[in-house]
């Protein structure tokens, strides 16, 4: 069948076969990344087949997966908007839209920015409602309506500070030239605390001041940036985020905090990731040990902390594996060794001898079976003489004869 609505009107009762072939075409269609249309087969799967138990485990996966994709494009489209590539950004919104019809902030977004009706974009400050707002930016508190309207909200709705809106453009009517206030008192206190490096102390006073003043505003948000600041360095990182939470994502200086604060938390991982690693060399357990350092180096190859903890690791691993006469294991672990690890490479020099009288004693144990004709263990015994010590051509040599020679064994008649 060609859609969903086809098979839903194809028959009242569903076999088996026809549930199938929907279930096949949800997976087509998730393979095509038509998400949307692969949950709703998933869906119709559980209404109608005998067993749903398939889709009661493919809908919710599908539904985080979608849920992820839309967040990931919506995230796109930002990035792109910031870095001015509106084209780009749009197609991004659009994909998550086209995912999740009802996904409001990229809803919001396309309304805001690429509809053709004039609408405008507004970030709300400290103590705003769509009153306040209305009169901020229409000059009248009596449209207050229409900020309710275009953005779902009660008329004496609180705004949390940044929040994003959407308004029609309007013309405002003329009014008199207001004269521009005279900054608070407290800013000027406030800026002396500030210069003093006494971070609480000026947002106190600013908190004090007129918070619908321009320079009370700039101010508010250049201490919540300061703060951020001092947190990360100090490596209060969930504070930090808070601080920069509070600051414009436009404002001067945040986009620097904020990849300071992302580069501090990768470090505070990486810490984290070291300490368990180390837990696991304490305990033992070398192998789970190498692997999570070895993670941790791919993305960070320059860390000598981790390459110390790994050069360890992996000795420990090897000597283990010596320790339990498992040469081989023992090799393949030291063939990775960095050749600047002393104890590494002498161990590896114990273990190639180790295999060398390995190998020997292999060939002969395989030189012992051919003169008794039995050709299948000789060359067991020779290839295990090879694994052990791969330029013994002696072994390689009496391998290809004893083949040839069942070869002709077989073919006599």
């Amino acid at each position: 069948m060609d859609s969903v609505s086809e098979f839903l009107n194809a028959a009242p009762w569903r076999t088996a076969a026809q549930t199938d072939d929907v279930g096949k075409r949800a997976r087509s269609l998730e393979a095509r990344g038509e998400l949307a249309m692969a949950l709703d087969h998933w869906r119709l799967v559980e209404r109608s087949a005998i067993d749903p138990a398939a889709a009661a485990s493919e809908i919710p996966r599908l539904e985080r997966k979608i849920a992820e994709s839309v967040h990931a494009h919506y995230q796109s489209g930002m990035a792109a908007l910031r870095n001015q590539k509106p084209a780009e950004a749009r197609n991004h919104l659009l994909a998550a839209l086209r995912l999740d019809p009802t996904f409001r902030p990229a809803l919001a977004q396309i309304n805001a920015r690429f509809s053709p009706f004039p609408l405008a974009v507004h970030l709300s400050g400290p103590g705003d409602d769509p009153v306040t707002v209305a009169k901020a930016v229409f000059g009248d508190e009596e449209k207050a309506f229409l900020v309710a309207w275009f953005n779902d909200l009660p008329v004496d709705q609180a705004l949390r500070p940044g929040t994003l809106l959407i308004l029609p453009k309007l013309e405002k009517p003329p009014t008199k030239k207001a004269r521009k206030k005279k900054p608070p008192k407290q800013l000027a206190q406030a800026h002396a605390l500030l210069a003093e490096n006494d971070l609480d102390g000026a947002l106190t006073l600013a908190g004090k001041a007129d918070p619908d003043h321009p320079d009370v505003k700039v101010l508010i948000h250049t201490i919540h940036l300061k703060q951020a600041t001092a947190q990360t360095a100090a490596g209060l990182l969930e504070a930090a985020r808070s601080s920069l939470a509070k600051v414009p994502e436009d404002f001067t200086g945040k986009d620097a905090a904020v990849q300071s604060l992302q580069i501090a938390l990768k470090k505070q991982q990486a810490a984290i990731v070291l300490a368990n690693a180390r837990d696991h060399v304490d305990k033992g357990e070398y192998q789970q040990s190498l692997e999570m350092v070895q993670q941790l180096l791919e993305e960070a190859p320059d860390r000598v902390d981790a390459r110390d903890l790994a050069n360890e690791a992996r000795y420990r691993l090897a000597l283990d594996h010596f320790d339990h006469k498992r040469f081989l294991e023992a090799h393949e672990v030291l063939e990775k060794a960095d050749k600047g690890h002393a104890a590494s490479m002498a161990l590896k020099k114990t273990v190639r001898a180790q295999l060398a009288n390995l190998a020997q004693i292999h060939y002969r144990n395989g030189v012992k079976h051919f003169i008794n004709e039995d050709l299948k263990s000789a060359i067991a015994e020779w290839e295990i003489a090879l694994a052990c010590d791969p330029n013994h051509d002696k072994a390689r040599e009496n391998i290809d004869n004893a083949r040839r020679l069942m070869q002709k064994i077989d073919s006599l008649p």
